[in-house]
């Protein structure tokens, strides 16, 4: 094997290893970006999911109140109701 033949297959490893290390640098970067737009998504739905339970639990003491005898007495009074 010639000193040129050795150096071209030299060269030709080197840029082939350089390029392996370049995709797989974009590869990790763009999976880095995914996974942090699935964070930020994520903690969105979070934060929405707490904020229609928080509306749920209010609804539902609402609606517990509504239908107290007490706040039934009160209403048919209020519309001119006796007993």
């Amino acid at each position: 094997m010639t000193e040129e033949k050795r150096n071209r297959i030299v060269a030709a490893i080197t840029v082939n290893a350089i390029i392996l290390i370049a995709v797989l640098v974009v590869v990790v970067v763009y999976q880095m970006v995914i996974i942090a737009t699935s964070r930020a998504y994520l903690k969105s739905l979070r934060e929405q999911i707490d904020s229609y339970q928080q509306q749920m639990q209010q609804d539902m003491d609402d609606m517990e109140r509504l239908q107290s005898e007490e706040f039934l007495r009160d209403k048919l009074v209020e519309f001119g109701w006796h007993y």
